[in-house]
């Protein structure tokens, strides 16, 4: 016999499964202040150019040691391209990392885990609440 808390435990674990797939999500679960959006950061010239990248495809910033503004600009320009590219690659890899696809498998055995435990659980309540009625009905105490 299935017992209430079994129930719960059985939703309790199907969201959580659902939580890691990424799937749903509960406004309470991350608010959205601490959601740090996704970017990807690229150096060259030994760290004297820095680009970072967001996702949409901008460019949030780019930042050259003043010292390296004294070189051909031939050479800056490679540097700040290689950069740039570094930081979209990085993009490229946060946005992989974060795109997760839901393990369907282990929902769908979650699902029936708590279909085979729900079923028989409420026919049970059912068949309790029809002899509550049928003793109300014939004028006994329930």
């Amino acid at each position: 016999m299935t017992y209430p808390s079994d129930l719960g435990r059985s939703i309790s674990e199907m969201l959580a499964t659902l939580g890691r797939a990424g799937v749903g999500g509960d406004a309470t679960d991350q608010p959205e202040e601490a959601a740090q959006p996704l970017q990807g950061v690229g150096e060259a010239a030994d760290g004297m150019v820095r680009v970072v990248a967001l996702a949409g495809g901008q460019i949030e910033s780019v930042w050259i040691d003043p010292r390296l503004m004294r070189s051909a600009s031939e050479s800056l320009a490679e540097e700040i391209r290689t950069a740039t590219n570094a930081a979209l690659a990085d993009l490229r890899t946060a946005l992989a990392d974060a795109t997760t696809t839901p393990d369907t498998t282990a929902m769908l055995e979650q699902l029936r885990e708590l279909q085979r435990g729900a079923v028989p659980q409420l026919q049970g309540f059912i068949d309790t609440l029809s002899g509550v009625q049928e003793r109300l009905s014939s004028g006994r105490r329930p």
